[in-house]
């Protein structure tokens, strides 16, 4: 779906900190299209622009306004009951048919190092109740990307934001000698719809355990039936519910001796090992470390809060940092 505005959705916004880190920033999607290190691609992307009206793999994009899945699209909010599109049947996943990765963004500031961008999402947009107003600054800083997001609304709604990178550290076909240390010894086990079962369970001893850095095609290789549930990892990571910034995980390329490290404010984090992605890309070519909130978050009273209220600002934040 093309934007239809003044504004040029797909002219690329360089960002830099001076030094050793760039990044390509669309106003359409809000979309990093590219991170570089050292002149090294970190990321899949696209080199033609008009790609990314479609972008049917979520490649660097900003995802809401509800990130990940919430049950056959459906919750409550003080008592109504609101019913989304089932975008991933049954249920609906990152904001819908047309999220804010497929909605023009307004630049409202910019320099060498940073953007602000801002969009007012409409009441009922997609199903979801109040008029969201949100601003996203993403800043290149001594080899950390920084993604700040903050968001006002006029009646009580849902909010889960996250960034939808796709991290391969060595440009290569497969993120299988990669590795992967996550600091987390919780995780959510899923249904074959690859909705969060009851309880979480923990990952010592087992495939999903990397609290030491741990190859990922070791992993990837075992044998399990949460692996088989979401064909591959799909699977979210649970960290204190605060709002204090944590060092998540590290991804680490062995070849080039790059790593990656994610801080974030947020209570959970995505891996998502690339499980369907298709052409032009490999299923499994990278992976996604998506800080967010827990999925299904919205139906489950045990889980971190998911709703904003008018007298309240949502405000997290995503760090990217780069190291060799």
């Amino acid at each position: 779906m093309a934007p239809t505005s003044n504004n040029k959705p797909l002219e690329v916004i360089t960002l830099s900190d001076g030094n050793n880190l760039t990044a390509e920033i669309l106003p359409f999607g809000a979309i990093i299209k590219s991170i570089k290190f050292n002149n090294q691609e970190m990321t899949l992307t696209v080199s033609d622009p008009q790609y990314y009206l479609e972008n049917p793999f979520y490649l660097g994009a900003t995802v809401g306004r509800y990130a990940n899945r919430i049950e056959n699209g459906r919750f409550a909010l003080s008592g109504t009951e609101y019913q989304l599109k089932a975008n991933n049947a049954p249920n609906s996943l990152h904001g819908g048919e047309t999220g804010f990765n497929k909605v023009l963004w307004q630049v409202i500031k910019q320099s060498s190092n940073e953007v602000e961008l801002y969009y007012c999402s409409a009441d009922g947009e997609e199903s979801f109740p109040g008029q969201l107003h949100v601003w996203q600054t993403i800043t290149t800083c001594n080899g950390e990307l920084i993604l700040s997001y903050k968001a006002k609304t006029d009646k009580e709604t849902l909010v889960n934001f996250t960034n939808h990178s796709y991290f391969n550290l060595e440009g290569s076909d497969t993120i299988n000698n990669h590795l992967l240390q996550i600091n987390a010894t919780e995780y959510l086990p899923i249904n074959n719809n690859s909705i969060p079962l009851a309880s979480s369970e923990n990952v010592l001893g087992s495939c999903f355990d990397f609290t030491k850095p741990t190859r990922l095609g070791d992993a990837l290789s075992a044998v399990h039936p949460q692996l088989t549930a979401g064909n591959g990892f799909d699977h979210c990571y649970i960290f204190n519910d605060d709002s204090r910034l944590k060092t998540m995980a590290t991804l680490t390329s062995p070849h080039t001796g790059v790593n990656l490290t994610l801080k974030s404010t947020q209570p959970g984090m995505q891996l998502y090992t690339a499980n369907f992605v298709g052409a032009p890309f490999k299923a499994r070519q990278a992976l996604c470390l998506e800080a967010q909130n827990w999925p299904n978050a919205a139906n489950r009273s045990d889980f971190p809060k998911a709703n904003l209220l008018p007298n309240e600002e949502y405000k997290q934040q995503i760090i990217f940092a780069f190291s060799q």
